[in-house]
């Protein structure tokens, strides 16, 4: 999961790149269950991006609504994004 972020779109034009942190990873895996990759990648839905936008957001001491619709409608895009500034979470 090093140096992946999403980036984050709100309709009032505003956008933010966060980095998925490890806190935001184990937020994720108890929210559904699964481990992180398997859920990105052959069990995708959109909903996973646009959680893991809210939880990025939340973490970062944005206030928002709590997940759904009334979020959702705050957001204008979300995608996963790959940014080597972001550094490593991995540790020796």
């Amino acid at each position: 999961m090093d140096g992946l972020g999403i980036k984050v779109k709100t309709v009032d034009g505003n956008e933010i790149s966060y980095k998925l942190t490890p806190r935001v990873i184990v937020a994720f895996e108890q929210q559904y269950g699964k481990g992180m990759p398997k859920l990105l990648g052959e069990e995708q839905k959109i909903e996973h991006v646009y959680w893991l936008a809210w939880k990025c957001m939340q973490s970062n001491g944005v206030i928002v609504k709590p997940f759904g619709p009334e979020f959702l409608d705050t957001i204008a895009s979300a995608e996963l994004d790959s940014d080597d500034s972001f550094g490593s979470t991995e540790t020796a």
